[in-house]
């Protein structure tokens, strides 16, 4: 097991990975995928053993090098999580890639969480979305997700917000309640995939 998929399993994202019919995958700072969840490889019409340990751009884009719109690159590079839209001419299809950058103790990116969903109706892959309300975190539970998100744990947020560790776990339970989350994981993959967090 690597350092990444090590530092991942104690935090139990394997929940996460798993909760969403979008397609997820961990990546290591060198493009490497070292973590997917079940249906990636169906979607991709690969087995598991054909996508980890391989480069990410050779499986989603069949290139020998990253795209010049890397997500990726641009996630290890700001620490900041985004998304980017765009049209994949090998996978035929619009995707919508939601990218968060993983710290290890909350120092450098060591990875990034992937979130990939089709903006298209496409034969094989989940459905697209339906069109409706969506609930939208306040500017303070965002300020808190942001924390979540860039390796924070509760009394870290709530120190660089100059509130109670209470109050963190406060906001927290009441946005998992909101989305019927089971963990923070969850959590922050729901958000992250509906950009719901408002990056670019």
């Amino acid at each position: 097991m690597s350092r990444l998929e090590s530092y991942w399993d104690e935090r139990g994202w394997d929940m996460a990975l798993n909760a969403t019919p979008d397609l997820v995958s961990i990546h290591d700072a060198e493009y490497t995928i070292v973590k997917v969840n079940a249906i990636l490889p169906k979607v991709l019409r690969k087995s598991p053993e054909e996508v980890l340990g391989r480069k990410c751009y050779e499986i989603f884009h069949g290139t020998a090098e990253p795209p010049s719109h890397c997500p990726h690159e641009r996630a290890i590079r700001e620490g900041v999580p985004l998304r980017e839209e765009f049209l994949e001419p090998h996978l035929g299809v619009r995707l919508l890639v939601s990218v968060a950058p993983i710290f290890e103790n909350n120092r450098r990116p060591i990875g990034s969480l992937h979130i990939v969903r089709a903006l298209s109706d496409t034969v094989g892959w989940p459905k697209p979305s339906e069109p409706g309300t969506t609930w939208v975190p306040t500017e303070r539970q965002k300020e808190v997700l942001k924390l979540f998100c860039s390796g924070l744990i509760t009394k870290e947020v709530a120190s660089q917000l100059k509130i109670s560790p209470r109050t963190v776990e406060y906001h927290k339970d009441r946005m998992m309640k909101k989305v019927s989350a089971r963990s923070l994981p969850e959590l922050i993959a729901h958000v992250l995939s509906r950009g719901l967090l408002g990056v670019e």
